[in-house]
């Protein structure tokens, strides 16, 4: 099949690499210019974390991420991306305690495999810079972290043939509607871009910080009554610091009391951030619903793949395996050949 995805995102590509790897020709479309990546996947922290999202998430998203987290390990080997699939760890300070026994409670409640509880000599095992500051967390087993930058490159040249300085406008512009014609299906992977019904953009900002006094391996979450800090390893002493979630689709530069909050977190989790150098202060828009549950969807002969939020790397390979699948048999999703070239 000749298949054309519009968005070269996390999406678009990991779908353009699956189709190419099944024999078909794939053609993304992407209106950044190579080099200036636009998409809310190479700002993300790229955390594939089931347990610590099922307490403000879907059973559906918890559902996607475990099965996502039997394929990650053979994609990721195939591709030689740097990834940890260590567990992750959720710490409080002293003064906050009570919120990390209610996500405990939360997590026990609502999942198979409870996370194990850490007591100071437990972290200082596990990760020793997080033992002079706190006294107590959760490991949060399987669960990981992928370079995301790292993965973007890697299926640049996988996924077919990218073509930059593209916007399309699927439902529109007449022109790109005879164009469509031309291919036998076609996938709208435009995230936050894209014109859904009911799609809305999450704002997230994020911190990348080169820190050589610290040493994580795994991903931290750092329970606050504001919001629920996140440290990413990247290797080499880089991490990603995020937590903001604002209900907005700007894409103005990060705030000062974002990068204030995020950076004073992070120094009060291991006090050696105080030296790391800030390599980039960024901001992604995320796309999604009113449930936050991705969705793959056919409308007036496109396949709508969007709606990932901020479950993107977690869900991707199950939302993938959805999209292949509606692509290869129409005729399951009620769909047929000449409604898809409609």
């Amino acid at each position: 099949m000749d298949i054309a995805i519009v968005g070269a995102g996390l999406m678009g590509r990991l779908l353009g690499w699956r189709l190419t790897e099944a024999g078909h020709h794939v053609t993304l479309f992407e209106q950044s210019e190579p080099g200036e990546p636009g998409s809310a996947a190479h700002v993300a922290a790229a955390m594939l974390a089931p347990m610590s999202e099922l307490p403000d998430s879907d059973r559906a998203v918890f559902d996607m991420g475990m099965a996502s987290l039997k394929v990650w390990p053979e994609w990721l080997a195939a591709l030689d991306v740097r990834h940890g699939f260590d567990g992750a760890i959720a710490v409080a300070h002293r003064t906050d305690h009570a919120l990390l026994e209610t996500f405990e409670r939360v997590l026990r409640a609502r999942s198979d495999e409870p996370p194990k509880r850490l007591d100071r000599a437990g972290l200082s095992d596990l990760e020793p810079g997080l033992a002079p500051a706190f006294s107590r967390g959760l490991l949060l087993p399987r669960e990981g972290w992928i370079d995301n930058r790292a993965l973007l490159s890697a299926l640049e040249d996988r996924c077919g043939e990218i073509r930059y300085a593209q916007c399309v406008d699927l439902d529109g512009d007449p022109l790109w509607s005879r164009r469509r014609t031309s291919f036998d299906a076609c996938v709208d992977c435009r995230g936050a871009d894209g014109d859904e019904p009911g799609l809305r953009g999450v704002r997230g900002e994020a911190v990348r910080l080169h820190a050589p006094e610290v040493t994580l391996r795994r991903p931290i979450r750092l329970m606050h009554p504001r919001y629920q800090l996140y440290i990413a390893p990247r290797g080499g002493h880089e991490y990603v610091v995020g937590a903001t979630q604002i209900e907005s689709d700007s894409r103005t530069g990060v705030s000062v009391r974002s990068a204030l909050e995020l950076l004073s977190a992070a120094f009060s989790l291991h006090t050696g951030f105080a030296e790391a150098e800030i390599l980039a202060l960024d901001v992604g828009l995320r796309a999604a619903f009113d449930d936050n549950v991705p969705r793959v969807y056919w409308r007036d002969g496109v396949l709508r793949v969007n709606g990932l939020y901020r479950h993107g790397f977690l869900a991707a390979p199950a939302v993938v395996a959805q999209a292949v699948q509606a692509i290869e048999h129409p005729e399951l999703t009620g769909c047929t050949s000449q409604s898809m070239a409609s």
